[in-house]
């Protein structure tokens, strides 16, 4: 966002000028919350959410929850799952030192199941856009994994298997470590984990051997929920925190770049988007600009006081904007001047939208407490000059047609060009 500077003045700039500099000169943040949604009962929402010690969403922003998971935590739950098969396949090596007997029943198992594991998850990491269902393919391939392990060991007749099967609680960790967005389907996945492990142990063992069991597993159980819990709730809030941050961001862009008292653009995001718009313009296509002034608007102040002069202005703003086509650009350009860029706009086309806008400003009557207040505006345009095609020079100009309207009585649009050669208003 650039004002209109001298060349000492540029060396002076603040560090807030230089941070709105940046700002504009950036490429647009993408957002989790849109600008318009950007109010204080959102922004209430989203700290009281914070505060509950579960950091429960709120409704209107589950989808963005989601989103926001999934372009953060989709290439972490690839490698995860990367990681599990590899081990899962690793494990061959294990069961052929402890296991000797089922080396090929366990080869044989662990190739055909990664095979098809690595097959399902190119395609759902690949076509799948639903972080919730990427969030269960680890533990619901992990719970297949139990059955299949505790498969190869009810096939052993190695002694060695009521020791190793206490390798089982790698895969509850594993399960849960790897839940990101949900807690809830973490405790159903838990239970058929469970379930499949216990299942197993129950076949291989006598009753007090199985007790002994679920004296070692029970505390890892909870322990893997217990940090599932974590997971959960730190994505919860750190998904809370980004969308505080971009409230914030949203609000800081408003505050830099909107009028307060007009809700329009201010000054300086006017400067700054008018230039870049005729920097996009090509020079054989005209631009034409006006500057448009509240008549005597220091009597109005004077007699009905600066609250009811704050709001001649807001209606000011209010018919301005109304009047405006989608490509033109209105600022508030300082107290009671506005300003208004038009591109793409012929000398003819802009003088009629100045006298259109004068003249509906003349025809409004603001009634406030029950008194009528009548205004005008005085009406300065302007066009671009092809060898000069430089936003100061637009602004001079429409400024000494401005001030001509003003000296000729005021009501009235002047155009620059005009005034040179007959003085008179067009």
């Amino acid at each position: 966002m650039e004002g209109i500077f001298t060349p000492s003045q540029k060396s002076v700039k603040t560090q807030t000028e230089k941070m709105f500099d940046s700002m504009n000169q950036s490429p647009v943040k993408h957002t989790l919350i849109k600008a318009e949604a950007c109010d204080i009962d959102n922004r209430e929402r989203i700290e009281a959410a914070l505060l509950d010690p579960i950091a429960c969403i709120p409704a209107r922003f589950k989808d963005a929850y989601h989103k926001f998971l999934y372009f953060n935590q989709k290439q972490y739950l690839r490698q995860v799952n990367f990681v599990a098969q590899l081990a899962f396949l690793i494990y061959f090596w294990a069961d052929r030192y402890v296991l000797p007997d089922v080396e090929v029943l366990s080869g044989m198992i662990r190739i055909i199941a990664i095979v098809g594991a690595f097959g399902l998850n190119y395609f759902l990491f690949k076509y799948i856009k639903r972080i919730q269902l990427l969030d269960l393919i680890l533990p619901l391939a992990t719970c297949l994994s139990a059955v299949l392990w505790f498969e190869i060991l009810l096939h052993s007749t190695s002694d060695n298997v009521l020791t190793y099967q206490y390798a089982a609680v790698i895969l509850i960790v594993l399960g849960n470590l790897s839940i990101q967005v949900h807690f809830r389907p973490s405790l159903i996945s838990s239970a058929m984990i469970s379930c499949a492990i216990l299942f197993g142990v129950w076949r291989l063992n006598a009753f007090n051997d199985f007790i002994i069991f679920l004296f070692v597993y029970v505390p890892i159980l909870l322990f893997s929920i217990y940090i599932c819990w974590n997971n959960t709730l730190n994505s919860r809030k750190n998904f809370l925190r980004a969308l505080l941050d971009d409230w914030n961001y949203h609000t800081l862009r408003k505050l830099a770049h909107t009028d307060e008292l007009t809700q329009i653009s201010n000054r300086r995001q006017f400067v700054h988007a008018a230039n870049q718009k005729i920097r996009e313009t090509p020079k054989t296509v005209c631009t034409s600009l006006f500057i448009f002034d509240v008549d005597h608007f220091k009597s109005i102040n004077d007699k009905f006081g600066h609250d009811i002069g704050d709001q001649v202005l807001r209606k000011i703003a209010e018919i301005a904007k109304n009047e405006m086509r989608f490509n033109d650009l209105l600022a508030r350009f300082g107290g009671e001047e506005f300003i208004v860029l038009l591109p793409y706009t012929v000398q003819a086309d802009a003088l009629k939208i100045a006298e259109r806008l004068r003249h509906k400003m003349e025809q409004h009557t603001l009634i406030i407490n029950n008194i009528e207040i009548k205004f005008s505006v005085s009406i300065g345009v302007s066009k671009i000059i092809p060898e000069y095609p430089v936003l100061d020079y637009l602004i001079k100009h429409a400024d000494i047609a401005l001030y001509e309207a003003k000296r000729q009585g005021r009501n009235r649009v002047v155009h620059f060009n005009c005034m040179n050669f007959c003085g008179q208003p067009t």
